[in-house]
């Protein structure tokens, strides 16, 4: 299938997938007059990298694990340790944003200012 079709399918735009052809995250077939043919592989390969963007992987992670999935099977331990790294990273980020959010509430309820001279910043972020 031509661009054009792929981008309908997967709805994402045409842009989207060149730049994914560029990170080398899919490789279309490319034919003697030039035009790129994407096929259900690579539509499948798409699905994965947005339902792995959409759980918080970074392209770079996205890119290693297409890369153990092209050479073979990803062997579950290497696996279970990609997904306990991403979920102790969202695990920190959740427990940041839970601070940020303390800290907004107690500001909204009229505490003292924590930028002020005598504040801890460094156990609020």
């Amino acid at each position: 299938m031509l661009i054009g079709e792929l981008s309908k399918k997967i709805s994402l735009s045409r842009d989207t997938i060149r730049f994914y052809e560029k990170l080398e995250l899919i490789q279309p077939l490319v034919r003697n007059n030039g035009y790129k043919d994407y096929s259900e592989q690579n539509l499948q390969q798409l699905q994965l990298i947005q339902t792995a963007k959409n759980l918080g992987f970074t392209l770079t992670e996205i890119k290693q694990i297409l890369d153990l999935v092209n050479i073979s099977e990803i062997p579950a331990a290497q696996f279970q340790h990609i997904l306990k790294e991403k979920l102790s990273a969202i695990r920190e980020k959740i427990q940041q944003l839970q601070n940020m959010q303390n800290l907004l509430e107690n500001l909204v309820i009229g505490e003292a200012c924590p930028f002020k001279k005598d504040c801890d910043i460094s156990t609020i972020v």
